[in-house]
């Protein structure tokens, strides 16, 4: 398993319930400024898992989990903010990706994402 598909399945299971809305909570003009603002949440969820920083939310029975990627990562500064739903007796999960990378270090980042969503359905 890869260690980006045991961060998303650990991190769908360990927060189960407690994610947030699909609306934009926080204003991304800057990475490190929305993680604090999440981290400053009381309802947040926090965790950390092989280095990234995880904050999963519930509003309205929607989930949200968002995982903030380490200093250490080709792509830092990004975050990746997963929606998680069940839709039509499915899941469906909605991937945005917010880097401040290069193009590529980013792209590369979303594409892992994405393949993790084909990966769990």
């Amino acid at each position: 398993m890869t260690l980006l598909k045991a961060i998303l399945l650990s991190a769908m299971f360990y927060s189960a319930g407690l994610f947030a809305g699909n609306d934009m909570p926080i204003n991304l003009s800057s990475i490190p400024k929305a993680l604090e603002k999440l981290k400053n949440n009381p309802a947040a969820n926090i965790s950390q898992q092989a280095g990234w920083t995880v904050i999963s939310l519930v509003k309205d029975g929607n989930h949200v989990i968002w995982f903030f990627a380490p200093e250490d990562h080709a792509a830092y500064p990004a975050v990746i903010k997963r929606s998680v739903q069940d839709k039509n007796g499915g899941i469906e999960i909605t991937t945005r990706t917010f880097c401040e990378s290069t193009k590529p270090k980013c792209d590369a980042l979303a594409e892992q994402f994405k393949k993790l969503n084909k990966d769990v359905k």
